[in-house]
């Protein structure tokens, strides 16, 4: 039998948190039973790093175009799962109990435009309990991901993250810069964008100066804004000796308390430590 295939509709993964958008964190598997959908319909699933393709075979018995395809209402299920275990500390997800949840997609008309969940970043809207699941799972899945085949179905489709922002925190650990005796922290306009030092006792040491940023700042794999650690010499003046340049951005891998004591409740800090 001849067969000609042309894309159905296509999937991508997209996050904030990385300079090419592309997301390879996550992907998804289908079950014995979308399987045998997919050959029932004259249908191929192509995966990619970054998403996956539907196609339809063009000159498949009855359903030689797109549109005598999407008559039929075909359900196609698949498991999302996830394939990096930091997904959590760099994506701005409000879990809540993730043991107990998993996120929802699918191509629902109440959706945001151009994607598969509720708003245009995923969040907590798209999660639901695992005891409304209506198929048993092994384990537990990331998401679920319903394509309803029918008019309505758009060419092009992305999951899309939002990278979480925090408040950096930055601990003047060595003794040559605990001792700065004005330390401020800039960004590329020169301004100073960072309180004035506390002070946080560490386990090894106390009294230790550590600058937090005024505002959140969005974590990233590359820096948008150059921060650079200095010391005020003159305040009437605005002059500056700079010390470190550029600082490092905060390591999503890291997971720290160093300033539980004086953290505020309903924030997020990421903390840096220069030495």
């Amino acid at each position: 039998m001849k067969q000609q295939y042309e894309i159905l509709t296509t999937i991508r993964y997209r996050h904030d948190f990385f300079q090419a958008l592309s997301y390879e964190g996550i992907g998804i598997r289908m079950s014995a039973a979308t399987g045998k959908q997919l050959l029932n319909a004259d249908l191929m699933l192509k995966q990619q790093a970054s998403g996956f393709l539907l196609l339809y075979n063009t000159l498949g018995a009855g359903k030689r175009t797109r549109s005598d395809l999407l008559q039929d209402n075909t359900m196609l299920t698949f498991e999302v799962i996830l394939k990096d275990p930091l997904f959590y500390n760099y994506t701005a997800i409000d879990a809540g109990s993730i043991t107990t949840q998993c996120f929802m997609f699918g191509n629902d008309a109440a959706n945001a435009p151009g994607v598969l969940h509720r708003h245009p970043y995923a969040d907590a809207a798209d999660l639901y309990g695992t005891d409304t699941l209506t198929e048993p799972f092994f384990t537990k899945p990331f998401g679920l991901l319903t394509l309803v085949l029918n008019d309505s179905l758009q060419d092009n489709y992305e999951i899309r993250f939002q990278a979480r922002s925090t408040y950096w925190c930055y601990y003047l650990m060595s003794e040559q810069l605990a001792a700065l005796p004005h330390p401020v922290i800039l960004n590329n306009s020169g301004t100073s964008c960072f309180s004035e030092p506390l002070l946080a006792a560490l386990p090894e040491r106390n009294n230790v100066p550590v600058l937090v940023s005024n505002d959140p700042i969005p974590l990233s794999d590359r820096t948008p804004d150059i921060l650079k650690l200095a010391n005020r010499l003159s305040e009437e003046d605005n002059k500056h000796k700079i010390i470190i340049s550029p600082l490092p951005s905060p390591e999503v891998n890291r997971i720290s308390a160093a300033g539980r004591s004086w953290y505020t409740n309903g924030k997020t800090y990421s903390e840096i430590f220069l030495y």
